[in-house]
């Protein structure tokens, strides 16, 4: 095929195909523009809202011992911790805080939490009572109040849901309430007064929000809480021989929590 002819051609095959082109570039300018990974369907149906809100919780408290220890007034031969047990009590709370962006807020919470029981079994040695060892049985109850500054991390949102995690630092008070012994063996009965203490407390929590709207979300987690170390008052018995000789029980306290909560934002520029 000659030059020409070639040359004819090409223009044949052009003259025929722009106007498909031109066509083709047209219906792409009509096309939508491709979803963005960030799309409202991932993020929820509410845009994150910075700003003060209020705060309420309630909850159930597993506590734990973490240590036990006594002092005496007089020595008290092989004595020993056999075995402690607590009990789980009710929270509430109530704080305000404020959220700074999208990943970090902030707040101050106050918490009253119910009586929880207190049983303690212990024994020391007294070979002129015990063939072995003697016994005692320990009990009480605990209730606590604690002020904690929070901080948390918030990791993104998805379908209107907000995992987080969270630090505490604050104070603890702790009240023992009245603690009786009864001491096997001869050695009687008694009661320590109630007594209270404030100290340190340290809490590490995780959870996840859920927007009921740009103002309200309902939060639920899980909270692990140190409340410092409780001392019972000092022991009285009759006759005051062995354990009870002006007994101080030092309990080391934390706590499991399960907690349920309502925040409100408090800033003006929701949509």
């Amino acid at each position: 095929m000659s030059k020409a002819a070639i040359m004819a051609v090409l223009a044949a095959l052009l003259a025929h195909g722009a106007p498909q082109l031109a066509g083709s570039a047209w219906a792409a300018d009509l096309l939508p523009p491709a979803p963005s990974l960030d799309s409202p369907a991932l993020r929820g149906r509410f845009a994150p809202e910075s700003g003060p809100y209020l705060r309420a919780d309630a909850g159930y408290g597993m506590l734990q011992t973490r240590s036990a220890t006594s002092t005496f007034s007089a020595p008290v031969m092989g004595f020993r911790y056999e075995a402690t047990d607590m009990g789980q009590s009710g929270l509430l709370g109530l704080g305000a805080g404020y959220r700074f962006n999208d990943y970090l807020r902030f707040d101050l919470s106050g918490e009253y939490r119910g009586s929880a029981s207190y049983g303690a079994r212990t024994s020391h040695v007294d070979l002129a009572s015990c063939a072995t060892r003697c016994a005692e049985a320990y009990a009480a109850s605990i209730r606590s109040g604690a002020v904690m500054a929070n901080v948390y991390g918030e990791i993104g949102s998805w379908f209107d849901v907000t995992p987080f995690v969270g630090f505490g630092a604050g104070v603890a008070q702790t009240t023992i309430a009245p603690m009786t012994i009864a001491a096997g063996n001869g050695h009687g009965a008694g009661e320590a007064p109630r007594a209270s203490q404030v100290r340190p407390s340290f809490a590490l929590m995780a959870g996840a929000s859920w927007d009921l709207s740009s103002k309200i979300k309902i939060e639920a987690g899980y909270r692990y809480m140190t409340l410092g170390t409780a001392r019972s008052g000092a022991m009285a018995c009759a006759p005051a021989t062995g354990p009870c000789a002006a007994q101080v029980q030092q309990i080391g306290l934390a706590s499991h929590d399960l907690r349920i909560g309502l925040r409100y934002g408090l800033s003006s520029d929701a949509p």
